[in-house]
């Protein structure tokens, strides 16, 4: 099977949201994260990722300053195995944008 190609937006709220989870029986390569503050202050933001072999979120960002209208990117940022997730938090509601491109990739022998 060929590699597919995902490609997830959401803003941000000030509790934890899940963005992008890995689908069961595919690896996955984060090709791209954008991070924009689509207000006109600083605001913070926070990324996780849930390994969901060892149930654990490690924190990928946290308390990240962003000025208003600002943008970060973030290129070929990680592998994430089957069911594991990127989630985030803002310190203002639907101030930041996350949006997340993924390489989906299926393991083979698994159909």
């Amino acid at each position: 099977m060929s590699d597919k190609y995902q490609t997830v937006s959401i803003e941000l709220t000030t509790s934890n949201q899940d963005i992008y989870t890995a689908p069961a029986q595919f690896t996955t390569d984060i090709v791209s994260i954008f991070i924009t503050n689509l207000s006109g202050t600083t605001v913070t933001f926070n990324l996780d990722w849930y390994d969901s072999s060892a149930t654990a979120y490690n924190p990928l960002a946290d308390e990240v300053e962003l000025v208003g209208g600002g943008m970060i990117q973030v290129t070929e940022a990680l592998q994430l195995d089957p069911l594991d997730k990127i989630r985030g938090l803002a310190s203002a509601n639907s101030s930041v944008r996350i949006t997340i491109r993924a390489r989906e990739e299926s393991i083979r022998g698994v159909s």
